[in-house]
């Protein structure tokens, strides 16, 4: 069965979202990786797992594997923690203003909790993947 809904835009997100946003990570300091030294290799490479992670619950999800969800649970919390690592304790370069970083983060963490919750409390994922 094929997700439709909520769950099939959630598969965009975690299938699509995640490798662009690494991706952009990539070009803005691929550059200058000389000069970020092996933080940023480390960061870049944290970012990349993420990123894979996502993509792995976004296909099983699409697949309709009854792990997915929670391979989408872990990819969801680990998005939304590098979002925050990103804002914070970044070597690689960004474009987040100071006093954007709060409401960022929060922004981030309920957009997370709110994709969990769906997760875990929605009959129709539990209808598809149980």
């Amino acid at each position: 069965m094929t997700p439709r809904g909520w769950l099939l835009l959630l598969c965009v997100f975690l299938f699509a979202w995640e490798p662009l946003r690494v991706a952009g990570d990539f070009t803005g300091a691929i550059g200058t990786m000389g000069m970020r030294g092996a933080l940023g290799g480390i960061e870049l490479a944290a970012h990349a797992a993420v990123a894979m992670i996502a993509v792995a619950a976004g296909w099983g999800l699409w697949i309709g594997n009854p792990r997915s969800p929670a391979l989408a649970v872990v990819a969801l919390a680990a998005s939304a923690g590098v979002t925050i690592q990103s804002l914070y304790w970044s070597r690689l370069p960004g474009n987040a203003v100071p006093g954007e970083r709060l409401p960022l983060v929060l922004l981030a963490l309920a957009h997370a909790a709110g994709w969990i919750a769906f997760l875990l409390k929605s009959r129709r994922v539990r209808a598809v993947y149980d």
